[in-house]
Formats: structure tokens, sequence, C-alpha cells
């Protein structure tokens, strides 16, 4: 991002309204999904009925995990409440895959026990709908994330993302069948789905454990610090950059060398200039900044075991 794009407007409670949008859409395709599933008996309908269900509970505590993580830091947690949202990913990726184990199970039976699936129209129809009303809410989980980058509406907006070539094969199946094609389609599609859940778990849990391992942020974003950093004309080296993200907020620590006969006023307007560059390509950053005089590098923190450039 440089300086002269336009920022899109940014504010944290953006995500507060894209999970409670989540919750309104998920309860309206529950109820469809069910009346569907009731009267057309379609395996695949029933994963997609089961995965709505998953996303509504999912969906509440998202609602929950997001409004707490934007509680402003306290006595007890200095460092604010973000890294709920990891453990909300956490738990969105285990609710998945159980969901995917049920499917598993449900596809088995139905494989040994064909059932003929009736009411296609009304199943294509309810699919359709789903399909809509998924676009549309990964239309504007897709905005407030531009506006409040949070892992939960992240991961949230992933599963979603799955869940609209969910509807997809549930299509699929129906029209095969409704062609007279084989029993066993139905709920080979919903094998195949049931796979794709657990691919989206793997990676939603991955995403949640990496903030609660505090991970590094991607080379990609690290360089782009250092580039910002090191422009500055008074800027003569960066070391020991660690960066780590807690709910929506990226935390940046690192070192720089200046001129040691600057004097404390000047090289504290150099830590200021720093912070504002870097918060017009991160405006969600909380920046720490070390100085060190040129050439003379260590302290403590270099003494503990680790990686310190």
């Amino acid at each position: 991002m440089t300086k002269n794009q336009a920022l899109p407007a940014h504010n944290p409670r953006y995500a507060l309204w894209a999970a409670g949008w989540s919750v309104a859409t998920v309860s309206i395709l529950i109820s469809i999904k069910l009346w569907a599933y009731i009267e057309s008996d379609s395996s695949a309908m029933l994963a997609s009925l089961l995965d709505s269900l998953m996303d509504a509970g999912v969906s509440i505590i998202l609602l929950f995990a997001v409004r707490y993580s934007l509680k402003p830091a306290d006595k007890g947690h200095r460092y604010g409440h973000g890294k709920i949202e990891g453990i909300a990913a956490l738990f969105q990726s285990a609710m998945m895959f159980a969901g995917a184990c049920f499917i598993l199970f449900e596809s088995g039976h139905k494989f040994l026990h064909p059932q003929a699936i009736s009411h296609h129209g009304l199943a294509l129809w309810v699919s359709g709908v789903a399909i809509l009303l998924s676009l549309i809410l990964v239309a504007v989980q897709k905005f407030s994330l531009a506006r409040a980058p949070s892992l939960a509406i992240e991961a949230d907006r992933a599963h979603y993302k799955s869940d609209i070539f969910l509807n997809l094969a549930v299509i699929f199946a129906l029209i095969i069948h409704a062609q007279g094609g084989p029993l066993w389609v139905d709920p080979a599609v919903a094998i195949v789905i049931a796979g794709y859940f657990a691919f989206t778990s793997w990676q939603i849990g991955k995403q949640g454990a990496d903030m609660l391992m505090d991970r590094e942020m991607p080379s990609a974003v690290r360089e782009r610090i250092k580039m910002i950093v090191s422009r500055h004309d008074d800027v003569l080296g960066i070391h020991d950059l660690r960066t780590r993200k807690s709910g929506m907020v990226l935390h940046i620590s690192f070192d720089v060398e200046i001129d040691p006969d600057l004097t404390l006023r000047t090289a504290h307007e150099v830590t200021r200039q720093l912070e504002q560059s870097l918060l017009e390509d991160f405006p969600y950053a909380e920046i720490l900044i070390h100085m060190d005089p040129y050439g003379d590098t260590f302290d403590a923190r270099h003494s503990v075991k680790g990686v310190h450039h």
C-alpha cells in the first residue's frame, strides 16, 4: 500500500456488524434447509443442513468473541483481548471437523442402505437460495474485513465461501438423481463435501493456532516494515524485528541504529516519524521501537536463545 492509495475508513466495529449479519443469515438457512431435508430425505441436503446448524452455533460464538475482542486493554490484560479470536477460530475448526465425521458416517449408511430422493424441485430451490444468501454474506464480510481485519470474521468468510461450493454440489447431486442417475451419487457427493469440510477445518485451525502461538507475520509484511523504516534518512540500520497478531492488532517491535550524537529530542522525533509512516500502511499496529547508537547493538534480549535479526 502506498501513500497515494486511498485507504478504507477503519473501524473495528465493522467486524461486529459482519458477525451479526452472519447470525441472521444462518438462521434463515436453517429454517429452509430443515424443511427441504424433511421433504427430500437427501444425504447431500442433510450435509448442508448440518453445516448450517454448526454455522449457527459458531456464528453466535464468533459474535460474542468479536464483541469481547473489542474491549480495550485493562489491568489484567495489558495487551488487550484480541487473542480470543484465535480461540474462536479453533472452536470453529473443531466443529467443522466433527461435522465432517458425522457426514461420513451418515453417507456410509446411505451407501449400504440406498434411499430414493423426493421433492427435487424444493431441494434445488433451497440450495439456490442458500447460494444467494451466502454470496451476500461473503460480500458483506469482505467489505468489513477491509475495515476491520478480524481473524474470526476471516475464518467465518472462508467457511461460507465453502458453503457456496457445498450447495453447488448438492444441486449437482439432485440433478443427477432427478435424471435417473444411480442412488450412490447423493452419498458420494456428501463424502466429497465432508472432505472439503475437513480441509477447511485444518486451514481455519492453523490460523487460530498461529495467532495463539505468536507466529511471525509473512515475509512480505516483514519486508514492507523494513523498507518503510530503512528509507528514513536518520536510520542507519534495523534489527531484531518481531511481529505478531492479536485479534485485529498487529504488534511490531524492532531496534534501529541512529547517529549517537543526535539529541534525545531529535531521536524521539525520529521514532515518532517512523511510527506515523508505519501506521499509514498498518493502521491497527501497536509499535515499539528501541534506539541503538550506530555500531552498538547488544542488549540483554540478545543473550536469550532465539532469532535476533
